[in-house]
């Protein structure tokens, strides 16, 4: 049986953890399709891992495809990403502040809610989609997700993932250190979604950031912020430097939660 839709090889929407994604056109409609290899246990993974997921801020799994070489994930399609807009390449609608901070912290508190860690909260796995008339951010990209226990912690057994600029301390600390594999905790994610919200809410300033990109993991390390940007926006923004300086605490133990988060931001967006 050949295959129910079209992808454009040349053109790519980006990188997954474990494969390329296209553009396509399923359905006579305009698609996302991610291309990994038969058999690759981490691609099924994440196969399965999005096949069990349904909320208006996570993107959707339309279908699954393959052929004699290739598995298709066929994935809702974003308008363009975090980091494509930091980059002025996305200038389209963006949701206001305060409900694009609450509909990532959503998304993710939904996939923590259904015992899952994601590991790669990042400016490029967040994605502006179109939802009727409304713009919404949506979480993007399971390569990298794994099970978390009942207390949140997972396995650590392959090692640190993601991408590091958006790496909590605990984790880079593991993943500069090769015979330490012990069990990392969810909290990791919500140090990632503080950064996310900084770059995001700057249009692209990392709070670990000295200046340089090549200096912030050794400033997440030594717990080293540089928040000045943001507190420029403090009279539009109250909410924004103390909820994220909650989330990016060095403590995994004293985060904030993403119920704390999103209850902040509901004072903002009327919910």
């Amino acid at each position: 049986m050949g295959l129910t839709f079209e992808f454009d090889r040349k053109e790519i929407l980006g990188q997954g953890a474990y494969g390329p994604v296209f553009a396509g056109k399923w359905n006579n409609i305009d698609v996302a399709v991610k291309r990994i290899q038969l058999h690759d246990l981490l691609g099924d993974r994440e196969e399965s891992t999005m096949k069990d997921l349904d909320h208006q801020n996570v993107i959707k799994l339309y279908a699954v495809e393959e052929d004699e070489n290739f598995k298709y994930l066929i994935l809702e399609r974003g308008l363009g990403t975090v980091n494509d807009y930091c980059e002025d390449k996305y200038n389209g609608k963006v949701p206001a502040e305060p409900a694009a901070l609450y509909q990532m912290a959503d998304g993710l508190s939904y996939i923590h809610g259904r015992g899952l860690v994601h590991r790669d909260i990042s400016t490029g796995n967040v994605l502006f989609v179109l939802c009727g008339d409304e713009v919404v951010m949506k979480i993007a990209d399971f390569g990298f997700c794994k099970p978390a226990s009942e207390n949140g912690s997972f396995s650590m057994s392959e090692g640190a993932k993601g991408t590091r600029r958006f790496l909590a301390p605990e984790l880079l600390r593991i993943m500069g250190n090769r015979n330490e594999k012990p069990r990392g905790k969810i909290t990791s994610d919500i140090f990632s979604l503080g950064c996310l919200f900084f770059v995001f809410l700057t249009k692209g300033i990392h709070p670990f950031s000295d200046g340089s990109i090549h200096t912030i993991s050794l400033n997440i390390l030594g717990n080293n912020q540089f928040l000045g940007s943001l507190e420029e926006k403090r009279a539009t923004l109250p909410y924004a430097l103390p909820l994220i300086q909650g989330m990016i605490e060095a403590d995994p133990e004293k985060r904030l939660t993403l119920e704390n988060v999103k209850d902040s931001l509901k004072l903002y967006i009327g919910a």
